[in-house]
């Protein structure tokens, strides 16, 4: 795992031909609206269950790594959201890095790494933090939202067709104006 500042992260998606905001939020070109949006209110294995899924890692397609952006936390400023931030402090701990969340949100996950990669992204799954999921392709992104929310965009209409099929399990609805509208503020 390599961390990244938000400018390395900004860096990193627009190589991969993401868009970054000045707010931080990620897009495709403005005519790519390929989005659908999936509910966060299950019970914690489901969430876990949906997080795999959201992930790279289905047979036809090997895991190449990803990126988890942490965008914004401490939205709420609970009991909660400080058991997160503990529980990745002491992840990123453990692998020597005590520079803090804020200074270093981004976390580069290699093809070795898919493990790690479903831990950290379960984070923000959890606790209802702002956090992107990109796969090292940028052919789509998940982004988990405190609204309780997980949009998933992909770059082209059969990107998130897949995506959404993956993970019909959890009901998941097409989404043409939430996401799309936020990103292009």
């Amino acid at each position: 795992m390599k961390l990244f500042t938000t400018e390395e992260a900004k860096s990193w998606c627009e190589a991969r031909g993401l868009i970054v905001t000045a707010d931080r939020y990620l897009h495709y070109d403005a005519e790519s609206s390929f989005c659908f949006t999936v509910g966060l209110e299950e019970k914690p294995s489901s969430l876990i269950g949906l997080a795999d899924h959201l992930i790279p890692t289905w047979e036809d397609v090997p895991f190449e790594g990803a990126l988890l952006w942490i965008r914004e936390r401490g939205i709420w400023g609970d009991h909660s959201e400080k058991t997160g931030a503990v529980i990745i402090e002491q992840m990123r701990l453990a692998k020597g890095e005590r520079v803090p969340l804020e200074e270093r949100p981004g976390h580069l996950f290699g093809r070795d790494e898919v493990y790690e990669t479903h831990a950290y992204f379960l984070i923000p799954v959890l606790f209802g933090w702002d956090a992107f999921l990109i796969p090292e392709s940028g052919d789509y992104f998940a982004f988990i939202s405190h609204d309780g929310v997980a949009e998933v965009v992909g770059r082209t209409a059969e990107n998130a067709e897949a995506l959404r099929q993956r993970v019909r399990d959890w009901n998941p609805k097409e989404d043409k104006s939430w996401y799309p509208r936020i990103a292009s503020r």
